[in-house]
Formats: C-alpha cells, structure tokens, sequence
C-alpha cells in the first residue's frame, strides 16, 4: 500500500476533488497558534471549502474564534468534535492538522461516522512523524519544533490501522511539504533544500500526511489492511 503514496505540492488538489459540490464539516476550522495566540481568524482551508462545498459547516472548540468567525459571516459552531451530535450527516467530512491535537483519536473517529453518509469521504491532514524537518532540526539544534497542544505523532502505516479499526476503508494516502520549500526565493536556503532533496528521494520523510478515507462497513477489511505490517 505505502509504495504508492504519492508527493503533492499542496493539500488543497488532494481535498478539492472529494468536497466539489457536497454538503461538507469542517473540524478545527479556526485559526490558532502555539503559546496561546488566537487569530480568531478562519484557516486558510476553511476558506478554500468554502468556495468548492455545496454546503459547508464549521466546528471548533474555541467558541470566542468561532463567534469571531460567524460574525466574518461563516457558519461555525463551537463544539467537542470528539463528543458532538449535530443530529445531521455530510458528504464529506474534513479534519486539516486536528487528530494530533485530540485526546481520544478512537472517539473522534467514531463520532465522525455518526456525521457522515454511508459512502462518504473522510479526509485528515497530519504532520508526519518520520518528516525530515524534524530529523534536520534535532540535527541542527538537539530538538524538534512541536505544536504546544499536539499530544501523539503518527505515520501512514499508523494513522491507517487506527481508521481500519473504526471501519473506514483508506483509498488514499499522499505525502507533502511546507509549501515554502518549493517557492524560487528560497532556493538557495539549505534549511529547505536538504530536505525537500531527501524527501524526494524518500517521499516517506515528506512532513505532511493526507489520507483519504470512505466510510465502509467492515473492520479491518482484508483490502485496506493488506501490506501495513509488510
């Protein structure tokens, strides 16, 4: 399964396909970052599915950044994406750099297929926890650059076995990078350089995961786990 994972420059062309014209929920959809600082600000994904979904909702549990967000005219509720019930299912469900902040993954899960449609697309973005950046910074400084709230890293070969147990069927994985490692003015940076280099030699230590997940009825199921513990 994980010889085929293919390299993308952006998120976005990997999670446009799935949210054109559907009814979509979109988890941790405000803007915050480490140290406490909130923008109460819209991410930049937010934004994105807002202009491709059908329909589309916001869910997070900062309620000061989701009120901030209804009154720039967004449709969000604050609210535990782990413990939720809208008493309603999406097409698609999209979770952008959200389960490794979560303190119950299984939970999550488990809860999202109760909002989804029987067929329906789940999407999550995550770091990678074999990202050459963080090789390249313990390298450099003896330690890694970590989110304050992040509590668990995970892999593709993890993150699939962990959405296997709850009855998602995985149809694809792609690797990506920092988009900064791509752009020209930073070409002769070699803090980028080196590891979009080896990452392209080795897709596996690309930073970021996106999994593309169906909302399937069996656990386990011999297509999606063939080849995890290979």
């Amino acid at each position: 399964m994980f010889e085929n994972i293919r390299v993308i420059k952006n998120r976005l062309s990997a999670i446009e396909p799935c949210v054109e014209g559907k009814t979509v929920l979109d988890i941790g959809c405000v803007d915050s970052r480490p140290g406490g600082v909130r923008k109460y600000m819209s991410t930049g994904l937010h934004i994105f599915l807002k202009e491709h979904a059908k329909e589309l909702l916001g869910v997070d549990m900062d309620e000061e950044g989701a009120k901030a967000m209804r009154e720039d005219g967004f449709d969000v509720i604050a609210a535990d994406a782990e413990k939720m019930d809208l008493g309603r299912k999406f097409d698609c469900i999209v979770a952008g750099e959200v389960i490794e902040h979560l303190s119950n993954p299984g939970r999550f899960l488990d809860n999202m297929k109760k909002h989804l449609d029987l067929g329906g697309t789940l999407i999550i973005t995550t770091s990678n926890a074999f990202g050459i950046g963080s090789f390249y910074r313990i390298l450099r400084k003896n330690r890694i650059k970590v989110h304050s709230e992040h509590t668990c890293w995970y892999d593709p070969a993890t993150l699939t076995h962990l959405l296997l147990r709850h009855s998602f069927d995985v149809e694809e994985i792609f690797f990506s990078n920092k988009s900064k490692w791509y752009l020209g003015k930073n070409f002769y940076k070699m803090k980028y350089q080196i590891p979009r280099l080896i990452s392209a030699l080795r897709p596996y230590f690309s930073g970021r995961i996106i999994v593309v997940a169906r909302n399937g009825g069996s656990l386990l199921s011999q297509r999606g786990a063939e080849g995890i513990d290979e």
